[in-house]
């Protein structure tokens, strides 16, 4: 009897933990910082993951469609890979590639710097043998990391307007 209590308690608490582990989307932010987060302006970002990069982040900040710009926000996305993962002097083919954004938000007008930040996202590639396979694991990873970078940067962005919100 005690058991089956037991099971009941733990499953309780373990649902309960888990509905409150969900991410703020935009929608449950506040209106007034939802306005706010809808009229950054962003810059295109040069090259394949650029493009990625700030499609991504337009889907992520204009949820509720874009207002008037009073923000632009500037980035640079810089991509580096390297070679990873050896055991004991046995080589492999696994690479470790890193994407960064550096990113700079700014008033419109004035052109007051109020954000500055760098986001990075890593991924490792390289478990296929044949070349045209590793060149579209590079593509993939690419785009993957691209999409990722706009949605820290787009999260970054909320926070920084939550936290400097006037009441």
């Amino acid at each position: 009897m005690w058991w089956h209590k037991l099971k009941i308690t733990c499953s309780t608490v373990f649902l309960l933990a888990f509905a409150g582990c969900s991410t703020v989307t935009i929608g449950q932010l506040e209106e007034q910082v939802r306005d706010e987060v809808s009229s950054v302006s962003v810059v295109d970002t040069s090259g394949r993951a650029g493009q990625l990069y700030s499609r991504a982040l337009r889907q992520a900040l204009y949820v509720y469609g874009q207002a008037n710009p009073a923000y632009n926000l500037t980035s640079s996305i810089s991509i580096s890979s390297s070679s990873t993962l050896s055991v004991r002097g046995i080589s492999s083919t696994f690479r470790k590639m890193t994407m960064v954004a550096n990113f700079k938000l700014s008033k419109k007008g004035g052109g007051d710097l109020l954000l500055q930040d760098t986001v990075t996202a890593d991924a490792t590639l390289g478990t296929v043998s044949s070349l045209f396979g590793q060149d579209q694991s590079e593509l993939h990873a690419r785009d993957r990391m691209a999409k990722l970078i706009a949605q820290r940067v787009a999260q970054r962005i909320q926070l920084y307007f939550l936290e400097n919100a006037d009441y």
